[in-house]
C-alpha cells in the first residue's frame, strides 16, 4: 500500500481486525522505528535510507510491515525503489515467487529486509567512491577545493547513520516477538537480519571514521598553510616597517640631514635600505624563520 487512504483502512480493519491505534498511524509517516506485537500479528516500522543523486542527499525513507502468520503488508508514503523492484521481480517470475513467498511470511520478509539492507550496502558504494576522489585531491594539494566535497559527504554519512541507527534495537525486538509468532524454525533467519544490517552499519562506520581522519587532515595541511603565509605577511612587515621609517627620516626637510645634499645621496639611501634588506633576510635564514 501507497499512502493508504479511509477505503484502505477500512479494508484492513474489516478483514483482518488490525487494532485501530495501528491503523490510525498507517495513515501518517511515523518518526521512530519501532516493533509492536499483538494477539496474531506484529506491527513494525523501519526507516531505510535513499540517496539522492540530483540533491546530493540522502532522505529517510518509511515502511510499515503488518505481519500475520498468512499475510505481509508493507505500506509507504514516498517512493521506495529496492522495495517496488522486488515485488515486480517476484510478480514476473515464477522461480522468485517460489523461492520467496512460498514458505511463511516470516521467510518472506527476511528476504525483503536483506534486499533492503543490499540496496543500503550498494548505496554506501558512492560514498567510498567519494571518499577515494577526496583523498587523491588532499594528497595532490588541491585541499582547499575539496573542504565543499568534504562537507556534503559528512552530511550524507549523517543522514545514513541516521536512519540506519536505530534498525538494531528494533531487529532484536523483531528477533523477540518473531520468535512468539513463528516458532523456533525462523530463528536462524531473524539472526541473519542483524548480521545483514551490521555489514551496512559496519561500512558505514568505517566510511565515518575514514572521511573523519581526511577531514582532521585537510584541516591541518589547510592551517599549515594559512601559517605560512602569516608567516610570511609577517616578515614582510617586519622587513618593511624599519626600512619605511628609515626612509621617513631621511626624507625630514632639515638643514643639518647627513644624507641628503651629499653627491650620490640618493644611491646612499638605496644603499642603506639594500644593505639592511640582506642583514635581516640572513639573521631570518640563521634562526630558521624562512
Amino acid at each position: 500500500m501507497d499512502k493508504p487512504g479511509k477505503t484502505d483502512i477500512d479494508w484492513l480493519k474489516k478483514n483482518y481486525n488490525f487494532h485501530e491505534v495501528v491503523l490510525a498511524e498507517l495513515t501518517r509517516p511515523t518518526v521512530r522505528p519501532k516493533v509492536e506485537s499483538y494477539d496474531h500479528y506484529l506491527y513494525m516500522v523501519l526507516h531505510f535510507p535513499i540517496f539522492d543523486e540530483k540533491g546530493r542527499k540522502t532522505h529517510q525513507r518509511e515502511i510499515d510491515f503488518l505481519i500475520t502468520k498468512k499475510e505481509l503488508f508493507t505500506v509507504t508514503y514516498d517512493p521506495v525503489l529496492p522495495l517496488e523492484s522486488f515485488f515486480k521481480t517476484c510478480l514476473a517470475e515464477k522461480t522468485c515467487e517460489e523461492l520467496y513467498a512460498s514458505k511463511t511470511t516470516g521467510h518472506l520478509l527476511f528476504y525483503i529486509l536483506k534486499e533492503l539492507f543490499e540496496f543500503s550496502l550498494r548505496q554506501l558504494d558512492h560514498i567510498q567512491e567519494n571518499i577515494n576522489v577526496i583523498e587523491e585531491k588532499i594528497f595532490s594539494g588541491f585541499e582547499r577545493d575539496v573542504v565543499e566535497e568534504l562537507s556534503i559527504i559528512r552530511r550524507d554519512i549523517i543522514d545514513f547513520r541516521r536512519a540506519v541507527k536505530p534498525e538494531h534495537i528494533t531487529l532484536d525486538s523483531l528477533k523477540e516477538h518473531g520468535l512468539k509468532l513463528f516458532g523456533k524454525d525462523l530463528e536462524p533467519y531473524f539472526t541473519g537480519l542483524i548480521g545483514e544490517y551490521m555489514k551496512v552499519w559496519n561500512l558505514l562506520e568505517n566510511n565515518k571514521e575514514a572521511l573523519d581522519a581526511l577531514y582532521d587532515n585537510n584541516t591541518t595541511l589547510l592551517e599549515v598553510k594559512q601559517n605560512e603565509i602569516m608567516k610570511l605577511f609577517t616578515i614582510l612587515a617586519f622587513v618593511t616597517f624599519p626600512l619605511s621609517l628609515l626612509v621617513g627620516i631621511l626624507q625630514i626637510n632639515s638643514p643639518h640631514n647627513p644624507v641628503f645634499g651629499r653627491a650620490n645621496d640618493f644611491w646612499v639611501i638605496v644603499g642603506i635600505v639594500t644593505a639592511s634588506i640582506i642583514t635581516m633576510i640572513i639573521i631570518f635564514k640563521r634562526k630558521n624563520w624562512i
